[in-house]
Formats: C-alpha cells, sequence, structure tokens
C-alpha cells in the first residue's frame, strides 16, 4: 500500500477537524433551538398583549370583545375576556389549534387587566399554542442542510488552501534539492518570509553554498597535486636520464680499474676521475633532494626582491667568478616576484651558475631588467648552445641527449609556476629571458 503524502495527510486532517466543528455546530443548533424559539415566542406575546391591553384601556366592553375576536381569526395569538374564576382555576379558551395526537405542543399564557368605560375591571386572556419540535424540525430542514451543505464546502476549499500552503514550500525545498543534488551552482531556493519556512530555506541556501566552495577547493587541490604528480614523474624521468650516463661511466671505470685493464692499471689517476663522477652524482642528488622540499613549500608564496636575490648568489658565487675572471654586471633595481623564495632562488642559482661555469674565460655577464623581463646574457660555445636548445625547445621533434639536471629543474619550475620564458643564441652568446609578471597575480 502507498503511503499517503504529507499533503494528503493535511488535507484529511484539517478537513475532519472542520468537520467536526460544523456538525457539531449545527447538532447543537437543533438541539438548542426549540427552548431558544419557545423563548422568542414568550417575548413576542407579552408585547403583543400588552400593546393590544394599552389600546383597549377605556373601552366599552362590546368593542373590546369584537377586537379580540378579530385578533385572534387573523393571528396566531388567541385572545378573549376571562371570565370570573375561582382562585384555584384558570379558565382557558374551549377551542384552540392544538393537535392532540401529538405530544410536543405547548401553551403559552399571557393575562392582562384593564378597566372599560364604565370602570370596570376585565382581565383579558392571550394564548398561543405551540408544536415546538414540529416548528424546530420545520426550521431545521429549511435552512440547516444549505448550511451544512456550504460549512462543508468552506471547510474542504480552507483544508486545501491550508494543505498547500504548508505543503507548497516543502515542495519547493525538495524540487530545489534535486538540482542542489545535481552540483548545479544556480540552484537557490527563494527566501520570500522570515518565518521558520524561510530560515530553513537560508539555511539550506548557506549550506549548498559551503559544500559548493569546499567541492571547489577540493577540486583545486587536487588539480594541484595531480599536476604536482605529473610534474614529479617527468622529473623523474628526467632525473633517470642525467644519472644513468654517470653511473655507467662510473661503473665502467671501477670495472676497468678491478680488473686492471690498460691504462686503468694507474689506479690513482682514475679514482680521482671516480671521485669526480660521485662527486658529480651527488650534486644531481642534493639537486633532487632540493627540488622536493620547494614542491613541499610551493603554496607558501611572498613577494621578493629580485635585485637582492640575485646579489647574494653573485656573492655566493664568487670564487667561481675569480676563478674565470668574468664580470657580472647586474642592472637589475626593481623588480619583483611572488613565488616561494625556495623555488626562486633554485631558479636563478641554476641559471646564474650554468652561465658562470660555461662562459668564456674573462668574458662578461649581463643581467638585466626590461620591464618585467628579466635577461642574462653570456657566452657559450657551440656544445652548450646545443644543450640549451634540447632543453628548452618547444620542437618536440628534438632529443634530449642529457642536457643537464640543473636545466630540466629550471624548465619544470618554471612551467609549474606558468613563468613565460625564451631563449635566444646568436653564434657565441645565450639571453635567457623570463617574465615575472604573472607571479604577481598568483
Amino acid at each position: 500500500m502507498k503511503p499517503l503524502g504529507l499533503f494528503t495527510k493535511i488535507f484529511i486532517s484539517t478537513f475532519s477537524i472542520f468537520s467536526i466543528l460544523v456538525i457539531s455546530l449545527h447538532l447543537a443548533i437543533y438541539l438548542l433551538f426549540p427552548t431558544t424559539y419557545l423563548n422568542k415566542e414568550q417575548e413576542n406575546l407579552v408585547d403583543q398583549a400588552t400593546a393590544i391591553a394599552q389600546s383597549l384601556e377605556g373601552k366599552q366592553p362590546e368593542t373590546i370583545a369584537q377586537v379580540l375576536a378579530l385578533y385572534s381569526e387573523t393571528s396566531e395569538i388567541k385572545g378573549n375576556i376571562k371570565e370570573r374564576a375561582t382562585k384555584n382555576n384558570i379558565e382557558i379558551l374551549s377551542k384552540l389549534p392544538i393537535n392532540k395526537k401529538r405530544q410536543t405542543t405547548s401553551l403559552v399564557i399571557e393575562e392582562r387587566t384593564i378597566h372599560d368605560q364604565d370602570g370596570q375591571t376585565l382581565t383579558l386572556q392571550f394564548i398561543i399554542s405551540m408544536d415546538l419540535q414540529k416548528s424546530a424540525q420545520d426550521l431545521s430542514l429549511r435552512y440547516l442542510p444549505y448550511t451544512l451543505v456550504t460549512s462543508f464546502l468552506i471547510s474542504l476549499l480552507i483544508a486545501y488552501l491550508y494543505a498547500r500552503m504548508i505543503v507548497a514550500p516543502i515542495l519547493e525545498i525538495k524540487q530545489m534539492t534535486n538540482h542542489m543534488m545535481k552540483l548545479d551552482p544556480t540552484a537557490q531556493l527563494t527566501v520570500d518570509s522570515q518565518d521558520e519556512i524561510g530560515q530553513l530555506k537560508e539555511q539550506i541556501n548557506r549550506l549548498y553554498h559551503h559544500l559548493l566552495t569546499a567541492i571547489s577547493d577540493i577540486s583545486q587541490k587536487n588539480t594541484a597535486i595531480l599536476k604536482l604528480e605529473r610534474m614529479k614523474i617527468e622529473f623523474l624521468r628526467g632525473a633517470s636520464h642525467e644519472l644513468k650516463t654517470p653511473l655507467a661511466s662510473l661503473h665502467i671505470l671501477l670495472e676497468n680499474m678491478l680488473y686492471k685493464v690498460g691504462r686503468y692499471k694507474d689506479r690513482d689517476r682514475y679514482l680521482a676521475q671516480a671521485n669526480q663522477i660521485v662527486e658529480q652524482l651527488s650534486g644531481h642528488v642534493g639537486q633532487i633532494l632540493t627540488l622536493s622540499s620547494v614542491q613541499d613549500l610551493q603554496e607558501k608564496k611572498e613577494r621578493i626582491s629580485l635585485a637582492e636575490s640575485i646579489e647574494n648568489l653573485i656573492l655566493e658565487y664568487h670564487l667561481l667568478i675569480k676563478d674565470k675572471k668574468i664580470k657580472i654586471h647586474n642592472q637589475v633595481h626593481q623588480l619583483e616576484a611572488m613565488l616561494n623564495p625556495s623555488i626562486l632562488n633554485l631558479i636563478l642559482s641554476n641559471l646564474i651558475s650554468n652561465a658562470i661555469k660555461h662562459s668564456k674565460n674573462g668574458s662578461s655577464i649581463y643581467i638585466c631588467q626590461q620591464g618585467s623581463w628579466l635577461t642574462i646574457e653570456n657566452t657559450a660555445d657551440n656544445h652548450e648552445l646545443e644543450r640549451l636548445i634540447n632543453v628548452f625547445s618547444t620542437d618536440t621533434t628534438i632529443p634530449n641527449k642529457g642536457s643537464g639536471l640543473g636545466l630540466f629543474i629550471i624548465k619544470s619550475l618554471l612551467e609549474h609556476e606558468k613563468l613565460p620564458y625564451h631563449l635566444k643564441t646568436t653564434e657565441d652568446k645565450i639571453v635567457f629571458w623570463i617574465n615575472f609578471d604573472n607571479s604577481k597575480n598568483k
């Protein structure tokens, strides 16, 4: 059996209550009407008896009798002159409109004393006969069915309107929550009252907006996590490629030294080369660990002065600069970036160290600012130019031949932070461009 809906329940309950009230009211009218009707007729008899007695005061006895006889013929109230009677007897008319077959007939008698023209005292008797039950039934059957039907129709209308008024907001909430279940961003309940229903709608709206915000935050974080995971996978692929070559060289070198093959009998000499390879591998591992810690802190961004960061890095590479007799011209003054300090330091340190290592001895390095662009210009040989093209070229047909882990880290970080960059090369010079303008809006 299908359960009743809320509208049906409220409608039936409300209509039942109104029906009970209507039936009780009409039953009370039906039961109380005879008494009320009798009292009303008694009051009417009293008023008319008084009025007639006052109008017959001082008239001739014949005139009085004629008036009473005429009044009795034209009215339900019967009047006559009462004859003298004993103390304990009441004389009434012999002919009264009484139905002897019914036991519900009532007589109402009123007497008034007047004086005729001769000054004699006369007693006027006014009598009305009423069948209260029959009168009540007739009147009830005349009006009560109409009032009963009208009352039921009004009850139906009120019950319908009341049930609709109660259920309509609930149906609206149900329909709108169906849209909310589909995560429709435009779904919102209309708050048109300040009562409990209006407060409930407002609370549902706030809850839904909070849910959408939470889902949006989770979606953004999931997107960032997926992007970070892709970056880590790409980085590990590049890192593994860069680590394979020195590891293979170290393995061959140690194996030849172990079996004293040819020139590798001179172990002291090749131990130094093996140590250099180990140092190179240690540097790669250090860069991998540094990048890993940077990725964990990537959301902690702040506004950083590039001029100050570059000056600190120049001081850090002071010995290498002095050894190669290189001159660095730092012309950056007001350029700023909104980045994680570790990420910015890793990008700049790799770029500047790479420029110093591969510049010709006695050459110059120019670090300049052009608008929001940072440029680093240095000299390089053909081998270094080829390495840079392999790493930063957008042409996927150019193979990556182990172009250096540091350069791969720079590319990964720049793409992850959405910093525009490009590379310009001439016969013996390289100019690297980075735009830090987008970082201000992150």
